[in-house]
């Protein structure tokens, strides 16, 4: 028994089976829409993501997030609503330290919990293995808070 259970790959087994009721959860979503129609443009947008979630697997970094909102209360004095490279802060954006060299700016990633995002942004005190995923209201933001997290490399 003890040689076929340490034969088998349960990292991707198990990351399969989140994948698998990550999709689950996304149906059961739209299916719980009351009275409207999802546009086309949606519903490609969904197969698109659940397709990167398919190819989520080869690369990840356990790194260390933290949230934040592109407000006074997170941002002062850099609380003009625009990431470092210029992009809209909001849902998706995230903030990196480029000088470690673990992610670039530009990156697409997929944040366990969070979702999909782009590094575009650059955060004072994110050094190293750190992260900052930004919400958009800071009551989200506290309710996040600071937590480890898997960081997938989607290009």
């Amino acid at each position: 028994m003890k040689i076929w259970e340490s034969q088998k790959d349960w990292g991707a087994i198990m990351r399969k089976v989140i994948i698998l009721i990550e999709i689950v959860a996304i149906i059961l979503l739209l299916a719980a829409i009351p009275g409207e129609e999802i546009e086309a443009t949606k519903e490609i947008e969904v197969i698109k993501e659940v397709e990167m979630a398919k190819e989520i697997e080869a690369k990840y970094f356990l790194m260390t997030a933290t949230a934040y909102f592109p407000g006074h209360e997170s941002c002062h004095p850099f609380d003009d609503g625009k990431t470092a490279t210029g992009a809209d802060a909001g849902k998706g954006c995230i903030a990196i330290d480029p000088k470690a060299r673990i992610l670039k700016l530009g990156q697409k990633v997929y944040v366990e919990g969070y979702g999909f995002g782009e590094c575009n942004d650059v955060g004072s005190a994110i050094k190293g293995w750190e992260i900052d995923v930004c919400f958009e209201s800071y009551q989200e933001a506290k309710e996040w808070g600071r937590k480890l997290v898997k960081v997938y490399v989607l290009d």
